[in-house]
């Protein structure tokens, strides 16, 4: 058997040396122990965008309805507030800069700041949010329900109830010893909502 020549075997070995450093360049790209991927490789971006949204607004200003509806608030419905834990009143009406592309509002009402939080809040959970109890068998307090929901994906000409229980109101703001929920399709399109009405409200 003829044996190999040094050369060929000089340019075997180099050969070799060259893969070997192609393969440790290659692994820099490999993903790290904890998922990650290494420094040179490419991260996909992502939304930073965080909601800076002030639920909770103290204020020793106390609202009252007239001066809301004097501020351009449009009141439809005045609510009983029987069952409606401490609150001294509650309606729900309109409000937009532009006439045709008002957005709607429940307001209530409570003797202080303190109460709208303590009460209030527990109450606006239940009827806001995408979890939102939109039945009277399950909400606490069933006045105004019907105004709460929202029909999404109607088709024309059909009223069928399965289509009409959506929640109208995603967010809702506290502000001073007002608890304001604020119609919107998404979380963030409602917490403007409420920004819009407030812009126009009285400063404590």
């Amino acid at each position: 058997m003829l044996k190999p020549k040094p050369r060929f075997v000089l340019i075997l070995v180099m050969a070799a040396a060259f893969l070997l450093a192609a393969g440790a360049c290659g692994s820099d790209t490999q993903a790290t122990p904890d998922g990650d991927a290494g420094a040179q490789s490419i991260q996909p971006s992502r939304k930073t965008s965080q909601s800076t949204f002030q639920k909770i607004r103290p204020t020793s200003h106390i609202y009252n309805l007239e001066e809301v509806v004097t501020a351009g608030f449009k009141k439809s419905k005045e609510y009983d507030v029987a069952g409606l834990d401490h609150a001294t009143a509650a309606v729900y009406g309109f409000y937009g800069v532009d006439a045709y592309k008002r957005q709607e509002y429940e307001i209530r009402f409570y003797a202080t700041h303190a109460d709208a939080v303590q009460y209030g809040i527990p109450m606006a959970d239940e009827g806001s949010g995408p979890d939102a109890k939109l039945t009277e068998d399950d909400a606490t307090w069933d006045e105004g329900i019907t105004e709460r929901r929202e029909c999404l994906g109607n088709v024309r000409g059909s009223h069928h109830v399965g289509k009409c229980m959506n929640p109208k109101f995603l967010a809702y703001a506290v502000v001073g010893n007002m608890v304001i929920l604020c119609q919107g399709k998404e979380i963030e399109q409602s917490e403007m909502t409420c920004e819009e009405l407030l812009k126009i409200l009285p400063k404590a």
